[in-house]
């Protein structure tokens, strides 16, 4: 039977995917004309070719250190394990420092007053880190 405090207040847990991760897909080997009827055998070695010294397009994130190319070695989605909280209570600056002060909670980020994310550290177990969060946050709103 759940306690009072965890039927008043809720929250969701959802994975955050990086945006810009979406796009994995290498368009270098695609073929720039499909009907080979258009083209001829020399204007298609022409294509090949140009596609071959095409530099591939460079992403990258604008930091408080300059800019830095974002890459498998910077994708914030491979470096962090994101997850998003929604709540349907106030993320007010003590529970903000709740969620700060739990052991795993590596990166604490308020969106809105309503949602916030996080990312959990490798070492640690995830669902025990979401237990504590909720655990902890519940108690503490149902003391205020």
């Amino acid at each position: 039977m759940k306690n009072q405090y965890e039927e008043d207040y809720l929250i969701v847990w959802q994975k955050w995917f990086d945006p810009f991760g979406e796009d994995d897909i290498d368009h270098t080997d695609s073929d720039p004309i499909n009907n080979e009827d258009i083209i001829d055998d020399e204007e298609e070695e022409f294509y090949e070719d140009a596609l071959k010294r095409t530099p591939k397009p460079i992403k990258a994130i604008a930091t408080p250190m300059g800019l830095i190319p974002y890459n498998e070695n910077t994708a914030s989605s491979k470096i962090f394990n994101f997850w998003v909280g929604h709540t349907n209570f106030s993320i007010t600056k003590d529970i903000s420092r709740i969620l700060e002060t739990i052991d795993g909670v590596e990166t604490l980020d308020v969106f809105t007053r309503y949602r916030f994310r996080i990312s959990v550290g490798k070492a640690f177990d995830l669902s025990k880190v979401m237990k504590k969060i909720n655990d902890t946050i519940y108690h503490s709103l149902e003391n205020n």
